[in-house]
């Protein structure tokens, strides 16, 4: 598939990553990879209805929502991409999913400032709030019970990751994420020019 994204013929690519959606219906992990993947291909639609069935699946796991509502996102349909995306905030989740829920929340209050029109009514007012930062960088997986870890490094040659939380600059990360799907989350408000480097830790599952 990527063969094929690569020379240009995108839509045979979209028809070849296609069929591991055949190869086993109800196996989350692999659709979302699929998910992925027709995301990176700008197949938004496609992706759509991939990540509805891994909700249909995996319905007590926030990440099902979130990767739901990115996808709508993408494909512009804001309003059901915030009502989607909301349901990851306001819903209890099992404790290992870490800061899920105030990842998302930022996700929203970036959809929100950067489209007019979206219908906030339902959200709590206390968590609506224009905080826009130079740098924001997530990174989530697609395996459960595995721990992954962000690094990211500033001009200053600092890095910021789970030892190092807070960087002179001002750059702060997430809790770690040791268990589920992350996601982690370095911001940085006010970014100096220079090279950032952002690297990804396979720790172990």
């Amino acid at each position: 598939a990527d063969y094929f994204f690569k020379k240009g013929d995108t839509q045979q690519a979209i028809l070849v990553v296609s069929n591991l959606a055949e190869l086993n219906l109800e196996d989350a992990q692999l659709l979302r990879t699929l998910g992925y993947k027709l995301s990176s291909y700008k197949a938004y639609k496609e992706a759509i209805e991939v990540f509805r069935k891994v909700v249909a699946i995996r319905e007590e796991e926030p990440q099902s929502y979130r990767d739901l509502g990115l996808a709508l996102a993408e494909d512009k349909q804001y309003q059901e991409a915030v009502e989607t995306l909301y349901k990851v905030v306001k819903n209890a989740w099992d404790e290992r999913f870490g800061d899920v829920q105030l990842v998302t929340m930022n996700d929203i209050n970036s959809l929100v400032s950067r489209h007019k029109g979206i219908d906030v009514s339902y959200i709590d007012k206390r968590l609506l709030k224009k905080e826009p930062v130079d740098v924001r960088v997530v990174l989530s997986w697609d395996t459960d019970s595995c721990d992954m870890d962000l690094w990211v490094t500033d001009p200053k040659g600092e890095k910021c990751y789970y030892q190092n939380t807070l960087t002179y600059l001002g750059g702060k990360i997430s809790d770690d994420v040791t268990e589920g799907y992350g996601p982690e989350e370095f911001m940085l408000k006010k970014a100096p020019k220079g090279t950032y480097k952002i690297a990804v830790n396979y720790y172990g599952n």
